[in-house]
């Protein structure tokens, strides 16, 4: 279900990096940095704008909730879309409403205005890294392709440092204006990167037969009967889990259970950012060298490793090293799974398959932490949330182990 992009006979494969593959890849980077935004941004930026909006709390959260349950869905319509209409066109124009959105939400002046630009903006940027992280497929082998998906994911790390820089430095310089210049600035950026996918984006090397886009409505049932793809699903789902108790409560845990000041909880957050940048590159590498499974299930016990330090030992050094191992792993399963995508499926339903995955994930994510917080509430403390995060790094564990047998009776990776 592999290929690498044809070249002439007689001639060795030209590296990607010398190749159009590497303008796909540049376009990866830039999507995925765009469409971090929504991820990154609003918490930095909520503040002022419950202040300029006259938002309560709930209102602020609506607002989160309502952009975050809108990519979800759109993440998994937007595998079939892009199978049957192509990623060209995907990408581009929803990386433009994307940009369109942030350019809205900066000029919004009153809640309902907020709530349509940040909907809206869920379901733009939902759409657009599917297809984006499914292009990989058609355009690296596998040898390569787990390196490309870490270089595209680092650009969503990226996001966090940009609005880390760009929000309080905007919000310091102009106040209660500051908010909107930053997401101004953000859609421009946007916007401009929609424009150069629908100039730059080709949907295979030159050459490859072109896959039939459409086979009626039973075209994406290869994908779902796929087990692999399916256990994949449910690992993805575990990793959102787990990371989706520590991003919603390691902060409050830190500074309101364990005493620590703000600015060192700030900064073991921009650690985490800032190490994440680099755990998708080798990650997907790894995955190229011992395969996905394998990967899989070292991120897992890495991942779990630093769980456990927040659970079982909650002490200042404890703390600094599970910041760091949550770190080095934060998107180390998104890029797995989008070089998974390729290596299961035929290349032209790696966006597909790639969509049910991200489905499993902002699933988890979304789902863990109003059930690690109702523990916490009927515990009196926010520890045992951990135990609960803990818990998808184990059946991330267990998944893998299956993954692997399947594969090595399989004969492959």
């Amino acid at each position: 279900m592999d290929s690498a992009p044809s070249t002439q006979a007689g001639q060795p494969p030209r590296p990607w990096y010398t190749s159009y593959a590497g303008v796909i890849l540049l376009i990866g980077v830039l999507v995925n940095l765009t469409t971090s935004f929504l991820q990154y941004a609003p918490n930095l930026t909520l503040p002022a704008m419950q202040a300029s909006l006259s938002l309560s709390y709930t209102q602020a959260g609506i607002l989160v909730t309502g952009a975050w349950m809108l990519r979800v869905l759109c993440s998994f319509l937007a595998g079939l879309l892009s199978t049957r209409y192509g990623s060209r066109r995907l990408i581009g124009l929803s990386t433009l409403a994307a940009g369109a959105s942030m350019l809205l939400l900066g000029g919004a002046n009153h809640f309902w205005i907020a709530l349509t630009a940040t909907c809206l903006m869920g379901a733009a940027t939902g759409i657009a890294i599917i297809p984006t992280m499914g292009l990989l497929g058609p355009w690296f082998d596998s040898r390569s392709r787990g390196l490309a998906a870490g270089l595209a994911s680092a650009g969503g790390s990226s996001a966090f440092v940009v609005a880390g820089l760009a929000v309080p430095a905007l919000t310091s310089a102009y106040l209660t204006l500051g908010w909107r210049y930053a997401w101004a600035l953000f859609g421009l950026a946007t916007v401009v990167i929609g424009a150069a996918a629908l100039v730059y984006v080709r949907e295979r090397p030159a050459g490859t037969a072109a896959a039939e886009p459409s086979r009626g409505p039973s075209w994406p049932v290869e994908v779902y009967r796929n087990p692999l793809v399916w256990l994949m699903s449910f690992m993805v789902f575990c990793s959102g889990w787990s990371q989706g108790v520590f991003n919603t409560f390691l902060g409050t845990y830190l500074s309101e259970e364990n005493g620590i000041d703000l600015a060192v909880v700030g900064r073991l957050l921009i650690l985490i950012g800032i190490l994440s940048i680099g755990s998708g590159i080798v990650w997907g590498r790894v995955s190229d060298w011992i395969g996905r499974s394998l990967a899989f299930l070292c991120v897992f016990v890495v991942q779990g490793i630093g769980l456990v330090l927040v659970w079982l030992n909650p002490i200042p050094g404890a703390f600094v090293i599970a910041a760091v191992l949550i770190g080095l792993t934060h998107r180390a399963t998104f890029t797995i799974c989008a070089a998974s995508a390729g290596d299961f499926v035929p290349l032209h339903l790696s966006s597909t398959a790639f969509a049910l995955m991200s489905t499993g994930a902002g699933s988890g994510a979304m789902l863990s932490p109003s059930i690690a917080g109702g523990l916490a509430d009927a515990s009196g403390s926010l520890q045992g949330a951990f135990a609960v995060a803990l818990g998808g790094s184990l059946g991330g564990a267990l998944g893998s182990a299956v993954l692997y047998g399947i594969m090595r009776r399989s004969g492959l990776r």
